[in-house]
């Protein structure tokens, strides 16, 4: 259905790819405006505290700003403020412009590395607008994720730029750096990818710390340790639960701190410890895979590279005590390209099956996580933050999508722990 609307339906009546492809992004990103403007106004609120505390440095000085994320998010965000000459209005214009012609850039890159031709990744791109919603332009959240799904689309032509785009990726949100070991487990183009991380992560390094000194530079991994058990988040579930049809025990309220909503009360620390356990366990599953992708060397694909960094991403998702709605825009351009490069992994190799309709299905699940994200925050967030009748309906909703996203985290890491199999990894000639 997607397809026949968005991509190859228009190639049906006669107009060639290209064209198909740029329609299909004009018509779907207006979608997604009309969607912020009737419905989802509230989720502005990220872009007018990014203005207020870029506006705040011009006295506190920029190396102070925004001390929750890593310093190169400042420039990142700095460029739609020069843009705006100090109104918010222009502000919030220039900011959805950026996001656009990095999501256009995105929708290019994927077109070319499909030979100019319309497939069902970039069809599925196309739909991720509507489908993950405004969020996609009013959080930066956009630029990590298809930084990533880039680095996968480069590897096996231009590996130093892949190993530079997850430096970049990790010096805006950190988390990137899980997908490093994966891109670079490929002999052929391992140094490349090496080198091109080094060399960039070491110049933002170098700047961060010059600018924004030791302080500065360790702040985002200070304020990840003080947060506490975000509603969203799947280890808070038992709690949210409990709230939602006992008043009075549970507590949930804005952090001053983390700016999230949080819940409190009994079990609030157990369930704290164990997210770290699940974390450090997830850290270790995300070791092992990385360690079985760089014994597979030659024979591991792009396509099985995309596998584990999906899984290695998700994982930390799902056991993390944060789930914020914009962690799918991580998850969804990795799993697009990972459809992406499936038609290179087969023409490259037999020797892992390629199982176009269940990785298909797989992304096609993911945008549907993200719409049913929408539905949850912003369109029905009162439901889980405030006592209604409604919380019961709210709270199920958050068990359906922590259960949809855990087995599609499941899925293609089976996908990726069999395709790096001592069997499949030794019958390589």
């Amino acid at each position: 259905f997607l397809d026949r609307t968005l991509g190859s339906g228009a190639r049906w009546a006669g107009r060639p790819p290209g064209q198909a492809v740029a329609t299909g992004w004009l018509i779907t990103r207006a979608l997604m405006f009309i969607i912020l403007l009737a419905l989802e106004t509230t989720i502005l609120n990220d872009i007018h505290y990014y203005f207020t505390s870029l506006h705040d440095a011009a006295t506190t000085g920029i190396g102070h700003a925004l001390p929750e994320y890593p310093l190169p998010v400042t420039a990142l965000l700095y460029i739609p403020y020069l843009m705006s000459f100090g109104s918010e209005q222009l502000y919030h214009l220039a900011f959805f412009a950026m996001m656009l012609l990095i999501d256009a850039a995105f929708t290019r890159q994927l077109y070319v590395q499909q030979g100019r031709r319309q497939s069902m990744s970039i069809t599925l791109w196309l739909a991720a607008g509507p489908m993950l919603g405004p969020l996609m332009v009013t959080r930066f959240d956009l630029v990590p994720g298809v930084l990533v799904a880039a680095s996968i689309l480069w590897l096996t032509t231009r590996p130093q730029l892949s190993g530079a785009a997850i430096a970049i990726g990790t010096g805006l949100k950190l988390w990137p750096v899980l997908a490093l070991p994966a891109i670079a487990a490929p002999l052929r183009t391992r140094m490349r990818v090496i080198s091109g991380a080094v060399i960039t992560a070491a110049v933002l390094i170098t700047a961060s710390i010059t600018i924004g000194g030791w302080e500065r530079f360790i702040s985002p991994l200070r304020y990840q340790s003080d947060r506490g058990l975000q509603v969203e988040a799947p280890i808070s579930w038992p709690l949210m639960a409990a709230w939602s049809v006992h008043r009075g025990v549970w507590t949930i309220g804005l952090s001053p701190t983390s700016k999230s909503e949080e819940i409190s009360g009994p079990g609030e620390h157990a369930l704290l410890a164990l997210a770290s356990i699940l974390t450090l366990l997830a850290l270790v599953t995300i070791a092992i895979l990385a360690l079985r992708s760089w014994r597979a060397q030659r024979t591991i694909t792009p396509q099985t590279v995309a596998f584990i960094v999906f899984t290695s991403v998700g994982l930390i998702i799902l056991t993390n005590k944060v789930f914020s709605p914009q962690y799918m825009l991580w998850l969804a351009p990795i799993a697009i390209a990972a459809l992406a490069v499936t038609t290179n992994d087969a023409s490259e190799t037999d020797h892992h099956p390629i199982d176009d309709d269940g990785l298909a299905r797989a992304a096609v699940a993911v945008l549907l996580v993200g719409v049913l994200t929408q539905v949850i925050y912003p369109l029905t967030y009162f439901w889980v933050i405030e006592e209604r009748w409604t919380n019961p309906i709210g709270v199920l909703f958050l068990l359906i999508r922590d259960i949809t996203l855990a087995y599609i985290v499941y899925y293609l890491g089976r996908r990726a722990w069999a395709q790096t199999s001592v069997t499949t990894t030794t019958s390589a000639p």
